[in-house]
């Protein structure tokens, strides 16, 4: 966790004024930023496939073995970043120690961290939040890649899947 609190830096590099200047002309090209993200998303793994020929490029998983495997993995991950989540909902700038309170039911401070307002955290601390979903994030673009979803399938598939799951919550399902 020694990286943690440190991602909120990014939002003063370069990159992030080109990420927003970026997602602005995909916009104006009426373009789908989601569907670049699935992109940018496939990029990465066929660079982390070209060092580390062990892991796989999503896309070209084939059995259902392959794909289980891949998403086993990938869900590990997942549950180290939403760790790191819970830590940082706990305040990082305090100190990974002190932050851990707001999840660690045994420490003394559990109660008080978790009375804190997110709100009253540091912008360093909300952004690391952020980033930490967003490590989330990467990891489920991982799974639907393998699954081969591009982004109209999974709008259609959310959608009609949150309708269902508000008809099942107003008939009391």
């Amino acid at each position: 966790m020694a990286e943690q609190n440190k991602c909120a830096q990014l939002m003063k590099s370069s990159d992030f004024k080109d990420a927003v200047d970026l997602y602005e002309r995909i916009l104006s090209e009426n373009k789908d930023p989601y569907q670049f993200m699935l992109d940018m998303q496939s990029t990465l793994q066929k660079q982390l496939h070209a060092k580390l020929d062990w892991n796989p490029i999503p896309e070209e998983l084939e059995t259902c073995g392959e794909i289980l495997d891949w998403c086993q993995h990938n869900n590990d991950a997942i549950d180290d970043e939403r760790r790191e989540l819970y830590t940082a909902l706990g305040g990082m700038s305090n100190g990974e120690k002190a932050a851990t309170a707001v999840w660690k039911t045994w420490k003394a401070d559990h109660f008080n961290k978790r009375e804190t307002l997110i709100d009253d955290l540091s912008e360093d601390d909300q952004l690391e939040i952020a980033y930490e979903m967003i490590d989330q994030l990467h990891f489920v673009k991982a799974q639907l890649l393998a699954l081969k979803l591009d982004a109209k399938t999974i709008f259609t598939l959310y959608y009609t899947k949150n309708a269902e799951n508000l008809r099942r919550y107003e008939s009391g399902y």
